[in-house]
């Protein structure tokens, strides 16, 4: 079994496609990396390069971290480098570096907030006892600020700030902390801190024995999951965006290869051409179905009208005849509402659920795509279950971003 790491298991959260690209497959493209990650990296080697100096009894001028990230930058540049976000230019992201170095070194200067014990330092967790079980990470700064309280550290470029509750349910740091625990047992207290440069902001969440227990526990299932996992399938997000795999992922391939072609092979594609078709046809068929809709409208409650001022239940036609049943009924709340949920703990506590619930088979579909229960009960269920193969079509406009 490989060891895991934090970036592989969200990667299969994330998208599982893409993990069997990257993980599975090993599967080399040409694009490069994001622009947001490239000034990312350039300023966590330059808060190394930051720390490394303070090792050693010196503290860099600014101007020299700053003479170091441009260095750095210009050596490393490359012109394969994605930049997604077209209205900003490498320059501007150039600039938003040498900021979040500039805030830093103003704010903590001279940074003797405790011992730097490792700088980019790999860790390896083990997540149970037999050793089966492992992930590896790098922790950016791991500081020792007295005898017993060890800091881990870590630095955000990005352009989103977590809030408490999220921070509170990291899994990352809380992972690192399972290792720097078993590395330095004199530590009676550790703290997970992130820096979030963006906004010149540092935030500090801790883990408690039982937390970290159940996160060793959710750990294992999740790469046990993992490891089960025969068909992955794509997870379209905001992410695709910054996805090195969108040229070979059944989601976007045929967009890669229409944004290939000119105007006019792009409108001779026979794909571009059966979508355009079925969508000219499916609209025309919603025109035709929304007006009948409306006249049958009319018709029922002129039937409805007709038969109360009667007093007759059937009414005959030419050749037809139609009856009218009029009777009372009751409407329940919505399904997912507040009151849906306050019925149904009403009809358990009154034991009569049982005797109206049906089998929600998207419910149970989604619990054998995903694999939710264990191996036997899923097994036991197989037998009642025919596989086969299912298409339905989504109509949909094009966005912007598409």
């Amino acid at each position: 079994m490989p060891i895991y790491s934090h970036s592989r298991l969200s990667s299969f959260e994330n998208c599982p496609l893409q993990f069997k690209f990257h993980y599975v497959d090993r599967v080399k493209t040409d694009v490069s990396t994001s622009i947001e990650a490239f000034m990312g990296d350039m300023v966590h080697q330059t808060l190394q390069k930051l720390y490394t100096d303070v090792k050693f009894q010196k503290v860099p001028s600014l101007k020299e971290l700053h003479n170091f990230f441009r260095v750095l930058w210009d050596k490393n540049w490359n012109p394969g480098i994605v930049v997604v976000r077209k209205e900003y230019g490498p320059e501007n992201y150039f600039n938003i570096g040498l900021k979040f170095i500039s805030d830093y070194y103003e704010k903590y200067c001279p940074f003797n907030d405790g011992v730097t014990i490792g700088l980019e330092s790999r860790v390896v967790i083990n997540l149970d006892k037999e050793g089966e079980y492992k992930l590896q990470g790098f922790i950016d700064r791991l500081v020792c600020v007295n005898d017993t309280e060890y800091h881990i550290v870590d630095y955000k470029t990005n352009s989103h700030l977590k809030i408490q509750d999220q921070l509170d349910g990291d899994r990352q740091l809380a992972l690192y902390q399972l290792a720097v625990m078993n590395d330095y047992r004199d530590a009676k207290k550790i703290v997970l801190k992130w820096h979030f440069l963006a906004f010149n902001k540092a935030v500090t969440s801790t883990r408690t024995n039982k937390q970290l227990e159940q996160l060793r526990k959710d750990t294992i299932i999740l790469i046990k999951r993992i490891e089960s996992t025969t068909d992955f399938r794509p997870n379209k997000s905001a992410l695709c965006d910054w996805c090195q795999y969108r040229s070979i992922c059944p989601e976007w391939s045929h967009l890669a290869k229409l944004e290939c072609k000119g105007v006019n092979e792009y409108l001779k594609d026979s794909g571009v051409k059966l979508v355009n078709k079925y969508v000219e046809l499916s609209e025309k068929k919603r025109e035709l179905t929304k007006g009948l809709d409306a006249e049958l409208d009319k018709l029922k409650d002129a039937l409805v009208v007709f038969a109360k001022r009667e007093g007759v239940n059937v009414v005959f036609g030419s050749n037809n005849k139609i009856r009218v049943s009029i009777f009372d009924t009751f409407k329940f709340p919505a399904k997912g509402s507040a009151e849906r949920e306050e019925l149904i703990a009403l009809l358990k506590r009154l034991r009569k659920w049982d005797e109206i619930a049906d089998i929600d088979i998207y419910g149970l579909n989604k619990i054998m795509q995903d694999k939710l229960w264990n191996k036997e009960e899923l097994d036991l269920i197989k037998k009642y279950a025919e596989k086969e193969e299912a298409n339905r079509l989504y109509p949909s406009k094009m966005k912007k971003e598409d």
